[in-house]
C-alpha cells in the first residue's frame, strides 16, 4: 500500500509540473484528472469492497474430513463479489495450526475478485497427526489503485478443520496369558458361575452342602423342588491404555502412532479396552467396545488431550487384565499405583526415553523403548 501511495505521489508531481511548465487547458485537465483518480477509484471499487466474500473449505467433504499423515489434501480458498463493477485486489492471510502438536504456519494470499468465484487450490500436507485448523485472518479489500482498503468480515465460512489420523503400523504382536477373573470386574461371565452375589448367574437344583441362604424359597415353592441361586463370575478381560502426552509435539505424534497400532491389534483380537488420557488437568477414561468407537476415541484424544502431565488418578477402572502405559518419560508414582491396583494384570511401559534405571521400576512392569521413526521395528514381537 505504501508503494501505491508513492507511485501516485510521483504521478501527481509529474502532472503538477506539467501544468506549471505548460500552462493551458490540456495540462489543467490532466492535473485535475490526477487529483480525481483516487476518488473515482474508490467510488468504482466500493460496491465490490463491501460485498466481498472469502471462504475456505476442503472440497467434496461433509463434516470434518479425515486423512492420513503426509497425504496431500486439496484446500480451496475462494473470493467472490456481488458487484458488476470492477473490484480491486483482495489480500488475506491463511493461518494453519495443528492444535495437537502446536505447529503453526501462515501464508499470504492475493486475489482479483469478481462476480465469478476465483478459487485458489492449496495442497495441505502434515507430517504429524492432530486436528488442523485452517482460518482466514486479516482479510482486506482494496480499491483499484490500492490506496484505500476496508476490512472483510469473516464468518464461519472463513475457517475449516481437518483431522490427520495417526499411522497404524503392522508389527507382529501377541496376547500373553493373564488371570481370567477379578473381584472388581465390571463384566460377568455368561458361561461360568462365580462367587459374586451382586449379580445372578442362574438357578440350579439343590445339592448336598449348599447353603440354605442361597435357596430361592419362592421359586422352590412354585416348582416343588429346591432351587439354588448361583452367583456370577466377574471378568477382567479388557485392556487399559494410559496416554501421557506431556512431551514435545513430535514425541506426542510418535506415541499416537504406537497407540493407534496397539488399538488396531486389540480390535482385531476382539478385546475390549479403555483409553485413559489427561483432559483439563485430570484423567479421563473412554471405554471402547466396538470397532466404530476406536476412531472416535482417537479423534477425542487428538481434540481434547492436554500436554500437561497430570497427577495419578484417584479412581481407576476395574476388570483390567492388561495395562499399557505410553509416555515420553515414566512417572514412577503412576507406575507404583498401577502395580497396586492391578497386581495380576500384565503391565507394560512403552517409553520414548532410554530408560536406564530399571532397578527403580516395579518388578511387574515390563519396559519397552520405542524410537521415533522405528515404531514397527521396536514393537515387533511384543506380547500384551
Amino acid at each position: 500500500m505504501l508503494k501505491n501511495f508513492l507511485r501516485y505521489l510521483i504521478v501527481l508531481l509529474c502532472t503538477g509540473a506539467f501544468f506549471i511548465c505548460f500552462n493551458g487547458y490540456f495540462s489543467m485537465y490532466v492535473f485535475l484528472l490526477s487529483l480525481a483518480l483516487p476518488v473515482l477509484s474508490l467510488l468504482l471499487s466500493l460496491p465490490g469492497m463491501l460485498t466481498l466474500q472469502v471462504t475456505v473449505c476442503v472440497p467434496g467433504e461433509e463434516g470434518t474430513p479425515h486423512t492420513a499423515k503426509a497425504q496431500p489434501v486439496p484446500l480451496h480458498v475462494a473470493a467472490v463479489t456481488k458487484s458488476p463493477l470492477p473490484a480491486g485486489r483482495a489480500r488475506l492471510r491463511l493461518s494453519i495450526t495443528n492444535h495437537f502438536t502446536g505447529e503453526a504456519q501462515a501464508e499470504k494470499l492475493e486475489f482479483s475478485p469478481s462476480r465469478m468465484p476465483q478459487i485458489l487450490e492449496h495442497k495441505l500436507t502434515s507430517g504429524t497427526c492432530g486436528v488442523i485448523s485452517c482460518q482466514l485472518t486479516k482479510a482486506r479489500a482494496y480499491d483499484l489503485l490500492g490506496l484505500f482498503w476496508l476490512p472483510v468480515r469473516l464468518k464461519k465460512a472463513g475457517r475449516c478443520q481437518l483431522v490427520v489420523m495417526p499411522t497404524v503400523h503392522r508389527p507382529i504382536l501377541g496376547l500373553g496369558q493373564t488371570c481370567s477373573w477379578s473381584s472388581d470386574g465390571e463384566r460377568f461371565s455368561p458361561h461360568k458361575p462365580g462367587r459374586d452375589p451382586t449379580e445372578l448367574f442362574g438357578l440350579r437344583d439343590y445339592r448336598p452342602g449348599d447353603r440354605l441362604s442361597r435357596v430361592d424359597w419362592k421359586l422352590s415353592q412354585k416348582t416343588g423342588e429346591l432351587l439354588v441361586r448361583e452367583a456370577s463370575l466377574p471378568l477382567a478381560d479388557q485392556a487399559l491404555l494410559l496416554l501421557d502426552l506431556s512431551g514435545t509435539g513430535l514425541e506426542s505424534d510418535g506415541l499416537m502412532d504406537v497407540f493407534a497400532t496397539l488399538t488396531q491389534f486389540l480390535i482385531e483380537e476382539k478385546l475390549e479396552y479403555m483409553v485413559g488420557f489427561s483432559q483439563a488437568g485430570r484423567w479421563v477414561f473412554l471405554p471402547v467396545t466396538e470397532p466404530e468407537e476406536a476412531l472416535l476415541a482417537e479423534e477425542t484424544v487428538l481434540r481434547t488431550a492436554d500436554c500437561r502431565s497430570p497427577k495419578p488418578p484417584q479412581d481407576m477402572p476395574g476388570g483390567v487384565s492388561r495395562v499399557v502405559y505410553l509416555c515420553p518419560k515414566p512417572d514412577l508414582a503412576l507406575l507404583g499405583q498401577l502395580s497396586k491396583k492391578y497386581p495380576g494384570a500384565r503391565q507394560h511401559m512403552v517409553s520414548l526415553d532410554a530408560w536406564g534405571e530399571r532397578a527403580s521400576l516395579p518388578p511387574e512392569i515390563l519396559p519397552v523403548r520405542v524410537r521415533l521413526g522405528s515404531v514397527a521395528e521396536d514393537l515387533q514381537g511384543l506380547m500384551l
